[in-house]
């Protein structure tokens, strides 16, 4: 497939709290013994699409740790591949704070990498969205109907609060996209169609509207290409009609996790291959008393106590007595005996000591950062 596709590992509207205070949130574990990136980078290559750019921004070795050279996804290659563009390969990429000024000013200081690729397509992915898509029929749609950029878009679903700042469009009769604007409210009509953040154009216009965005000083992408430009260029959309997840703060992430625990989303999730990390762990193990009910137990796991509708990830040991419900607890996180844990998510290697008890809320989960001792 001729395209190039271009990953930000970030989300300038993300607010997930300690989950993301020493990782990028492309690198945050999901569903178990997968993180975010995981799903981004396997659309593209289940697409046929293995020439890839992965943007970061601060705190991006989590994800470099994780993505290695690429070889689970196929992307160890001499022509294209796996490429990891660091906020500090270019002299001056970053302001004072330690941010890049835009999207587009990361896409004009990462551009030395994407002028390399001989791909005549370039597809934008952000990492707030997770879900199955197959870019092969958006590029095809998107040549079929002459569009200068294609934009993917999805409706939200039932009851959904979308965050601050999310993109919303308005399109004609033919998916003509004629305005934008920014979510500024608690709720909006499900009639609504929403950014997905996803974007399919030519890698010689990307260069040419990011070069001549820089020149005026301008550095968002939805708002200085998009919502500015849509009365100028042919804008289109793409319905993206399968299921998704969106994760922009941490009642989503606990609420889209828990989603999985149903056989049926979890089946439309994983219809085509998600590709991850191998490591040569040993079963889970569940030793005589444990309870386990509706949840995912990944490799490595030893369960002594119970576990009621929650997410391990690999090697967390639940002690006896202990009960966990409603939570999402990460890798190599030791429970000891006798704790209660509700509506809680626990980072990484984190220690729960006897007789423990952390309660949360479904909208307002307790979050306990890496290598914690509680």
């Amino acid at each position: 497939m001729n395209a190039l596709g271009i990953i930000f590992s970030y989300s300038e509207y993300e607010n997930l709290r300690e989950l993301t205070k020493i990782r990028t949130l492309a690198s945050i574990p999901f569903a178990g013994k997968y993180r975010i990136i995981d799903f981004i980078l396997s659309n593209y290559v289940n697409s046929g699409i293995h020439d890839i750019s992965i943007i970061t921004k601060i705190n991006y070795h989590s994800l470099v740790d994780h993505l290695g050279a690429g070889k689970e996804w196929d992307l160890t290659r001499k022509i294209g591949g796996l490429r990891i563009l660091s906020p500090f390969s270019t002299p001056g990429s970053l302001d004072n704070t330690g941010n890049y000024k835009g999207t587009i000013d990361a896409l004009y200081k990462s551009m030395h990498s994407i002028k390399r690729s001989m791909a005549e397509y370039v597809i934008i992915a952000g990492s707030n969205f997770i879900c199955s898509i197959d870019y092969e029929e958006v590029l095809k749609s998107h040549i079929e109907r002459n569009a200068d950029i294609t934009l993917i878009y999805t409706y939200p679903r039932e009851g959904e609060i979308l965050p601050h700042g999310a993109a919303m469009i308005r399109m004609d009769e033919s998916e003509r996209v004629y305005e934008l604007n920014y979510n500024k409210m608690d709720s909006i009509s499900q009639d609504m169609p929403v950014c997905m953040s996803m974007f399919v154009l030519r890698k010689s216009l990307l260069e040419s509207l990011v070069a001549d965005s820089i020149a005026f000083g301008r550095y968002d992408f939805y708002r200085d290409i998009i919502q500015r430009l849509c009365g100028n260029l042919n804008i289109l959309g793409y319905e993206h009609k399968n299921i998704y997840f969106e994760v922009s703060n941490v009642t989503d992430y606990m609420k889209e996790n828990m989603k999985l625990l149903d056989e049926q989303t979890s089946k439309k999730v994983f219809e085509k291959p998600v590709y991850t990390k191998i490591k040569d762990s040993v079963p889970a193990y569940y030793c005589a008393g444990s309870q386990v009910s509706n949840s995912i137990i990944s490799d490595g796991c030893k369960i002594e106590g119970t576990v009621i509708n929650s997410v391990l990830s690999r090697g967390v040991i639940v002690g006896k007595g202990s009960v966990v419900k409603n939570s999402i607890i990460m890798q190599d996180t030791e429970i000891l005996n006798n704790v209660t844990l509700n509506n809680v998510i626990l980072d990484k290697e984190v220690i729960v000591r006897e007789n423990r008890q952390l309660v949360g809320h479904e909208t307002y989960p307790v979050v306990i950062e890496k290598k914690s001792i509680i």
